[in-house]
């Protein structure tokens, strides 16, 4: 009986140290991610392949669409010639525009020198974008996701942010 409950005690303590190391560990880290990779505009975007699903590169291979099976979430990653010779800040208030719509609002912006972020809401959809421009083009992806699932996917944003690379740089 003494030996029995010794074995309960320690299986008891080795489910609770697992559950206290899986809550200490980062939400991006719980998933599996990879790695797109763009030849034609040279920029690369790692997703969480568990969450999101390739939809196939675009038949001008300018980029490609992720779709979730959770969360009504959309990962759009793409490149663009700057044909209409636009600055940054005006790429930054078309993409904000976009996808803020007529009745969203954008909470957050920064512009540096070759870079820009935007996020917000427009209704019940949650945005975040990052575009590089480098070579005359510019290199995006947007994220949106429906509010209801924003612990998801909020927890993932730093990540996409910081693992999207500018190859041309």
């Amino acid at each position: 009986m003494h030996k029995a409950r010794t074995i309960l005690y320690v299986l008891a303590g080795s489910i609770a140290i697992g559950l206290t190391t899986a809550a200490a560990q980062p939400t991006s880290d719980r998933h599996t991610w990879t790695t797109y990779v763009n030849v034609r505009f040279q920029y690369s975007i790692c997703y969480p392949k568990d969450l999101l699903i390739p939809q196939g590169e675009a038949e001008n291979s300018d980029g490609q669409r992720f779709l979730s099976n959770k969360g009504g979430a959309e990962l759009a990653a793409y490149g663009s010639n700057n044909a209409l010779d636009q600055t940054l800040g005006q790429r930054l208030s078309e993409v904000a525009s976009s996808l803020a719509g007529p009745a969203g609002k954008v909470t957050y912006k920064v512009q540096r020198a070759n870079w820009f972020v935007v996020s917000g809401q427009n209704g019940q959809k949650i945005f975040y974008a990052k575009t590089f421009f480098s070579h005359d083009q510019f290199k995006t992806f947007e994220l949106t996701y429906d509010s209801s699932a924003a612990a998801l996917y909020n927890p993932l944003v730093e990540r996409f942010a910081s693992c999207f690379a500018d190859l041309a740089r």
